[in-house]
């Protein structure tokens, strides 16, 4: 097995811009997972329940019926449903982990460029305010000691 080269990092760019429009696009997600989705898991695990002003008259009945093939699938259907919300539960989870990841990198960033800019001015003012250079062959402005 070969091992995997260090990613090229020589022309990367970073928009902080589409980083605040990822981590949007990313809370409108976990919106919809939240609103919609699992909204419409409940409903199904509310039809699954039956009629519950007429009650099973069978003992150990299920929706499907009372015989064994029926109790299995009928164990199923619940199993993956139970399944399928916890799978939901979790996407939203990972989707709002994956919005505050990505705001702090959009912040990182943000704050990154707000140092260069204030060390950039530093930098321009100290230069601004230096003594300019001697002439060719001159002595230098300031007293040189030795």
């Amino acid at each position: 097995m070969g091992t995997i080269p260090p990613p090229n990092t020589g022309d990367l760019h970073v928009s902080v811009e589409d980083l605040d429009a990822a981590a949007a696009y990313v809370e409108r997600l976990k919106q919809y997972v939240d609103d919609t989705i699992l909204y419409e898991m409940e409903r199904v695990k509310e039809r699954m329940k039956g009629d519950s002003n007429n009650a099973q008259t069978v003992p150990n009945g299920t929706p499907f019926g009372a015989y064994e093939d029926a109790r299995m699938q009928w164990q199923a259907l619940t199993t993956s449903t139970t399944n399928m919300e916890m799978h939901l539960k979790t996407l939203s989870q990972r989707l709002a982990s994956l919005k505050q990841g990505t705001e702090d990198i959009a912040k990182a960033f943000r704050d990154a460029e707000a140092r260069n800019g204030a060390n950039g001015k530093e930098i321009e003012r100290l230069l601004e305010s230096a003594a300019p250079p001697p002439a060719a062959g001159g002595a230098p402005t300031y007293p040189y000691t030795a």
